[in-house]
């Protein structure tokens, strides 16, 4: 068997049933907890409930890649589109959960199975609450504080120079941000994870956030928005523009939500980042757009080089002027990373093959069945091409030997 050598983008962990409290102190403990709806049992933050998995325990838990067959059907056209309600394709098959998903060392022996060398490490649940906090800002930076206590503890930000997990921090408040960045930057962070969309009502680009991007900047460290799945602004947005009169139909509105609001935060993100010049106020940043897909590339590179007027594309912000055309600020600062059902080589034509990072998604069910999979995106491609994709990418990303 050959050396582990890929290097996966988005690889996960299932959270310790702790993972929110053990490191937080007595006001933590009593806001976050679990509680009981029959018999299933879910997290509360304050008085609100983190609803967004059925089942936040994880065991059972469904199998690695047991959705990918499906969303490979839906993609190309074939399949049913419409399952009915007893189909276990819904579902997937459930199992115990694995030590692999909850014990770094355990996850190693894996992975060399695997013919992983490295991964970067996002949450499950994790990245679904920040939303619920909105209101809570100084609790909400408390969670997090602890939450990433727990995530050192457990999983470490470079245990063995190999699992590289990103601390999540809330972009709620400026100060707060920065020094929950100072903390993890201090304790090893290579890479931090955001929730895509506006900085608690403001652009993440607005000078006010510049104590936070600077120290992004000196340090090097990576910024990915993660998919995020969870109460957010987006969809109080969508209940204003949407629902402010009666719903006669909910089945229909659920369904509206869910494609009006696909792929908004991370393109919003990005043309604020870019139009705000934050890339010309500090050169060094970037961003990592992971388990986002890539369909919403083109369009964003449209909206950007279309920004201004009908004549007139000049662009200024905050006292400053982008200079350069603003696709290509995005194809200098943004790193993507494709889902294995989409065009990856047509990613690769439109923003260079040296941005495009290779993630999995594993061991999520709609990720591949193992990661090197999605080998099978980048057939056709050159040797060299497929290497960068696979793993040089990411080490110049995180800018690792």
């Amino acid at each position: 068997m050959s050396a582990p050598w890929l290097f996966d983008a988005d690889n996960h962990y299932y959270e310790a049933e702790d993972a929110f409290t053990r490191h937080g102190d007595a006001d933590v403990k009593a806001y976050v907890r679990w509680v009981s709806e029959g018999r299933r049992r879910h997290l509360m933050f304050g008085t609100s409930i983190s609803t967004s998995l059925p089942n936040p325990t994880f065991d059972p838990i469904a199998k690695p890649g047991v959705f990918q067959k499906r969303l490979q059907e839906l993609e190309s056209g074939g399949g049913d589109r419409v399952l009915s309600t007893t189909d276990k394709r819904r579902y997937g098959q459930l199992v115990p959960i694995s030590p692999a998903y909850r014990d770094r060392d355990v996850r190693l022996e894996v992975m060399d199975t695997q013919g992983l060398d490295r991964c970067l490490l996002f949450p499950t649940l994790g990245v679904g609450v920040e939303g619920l906090m909105n209101r809570d800002v100084e609790m909400a930076y408390k969670v997090f504080n602890a939450f990433n206590r727990w995530l050192e503890e457990d999983w470490g930000f470079a245990h063995a120079s190999r699992l590289y997990a990103a601390p999540h921090i809330a972009m709620l408040d400026p100060e707060l941000a920065a020094q929950e960045l100072d903390a993890v930057l201090g304790r090893g962070a290579r890479i931090v994870a955001l929730r895509p969309g506006p900085a608690n009502g403001r652009s993440p680009a607005d000078p006010l956030w510049d104590p936070f991007w600077s120290r992004v900047n000196e340090a090097g460290v990576v910024v990915a928005y993660h998919a995020y799945a969870g109460a957010d602004d987006y969809a109080d947005a969508f209940k204003f523009l949407w629902e402010r009169q009666r719903v006669t139909d909910v089945k229909y509105q659920a369904t509206l939500a869910l494609a009006l609001r696909d792929s908004r935060a991370i393109i919003d993100t990005v043309v604020a980042l870019i139009l705000g010049n934050l890339f010309g106020r500090f050169p060094k940043v970037r961003i990592a757009a992971v388990e986002l897909g890539c369909s919403w590339v083109p369009y964003c590179l449209h909206v950007l080089d279309h920004a201004g007027t009908l004549l007139n594309r000049e662009i200024s912000a905050f006292g400053t002027t982008v200079e350069d055309r603003p696709s290509d600020v995005f194809k200098g600062h943004v790193f993507v990373s494709p889902f294995p059902e989409e065009d990856v080589l047509g990613l690769i034509e439109l923003i260079g093959v040296d941005r495009v990072l290779f993630g999995s998604d594993w061991p999520h069910p709609e990720g591949t069945v193992e990661p090197q999979d999605y080998l099978r995106c980048l057939e056709g491609l050159d040797a060299g091409s497929v290497r960068k994709v696979m793993r040089d990418n990411a080490l110049n990303m995180l800018g690792l030997p």
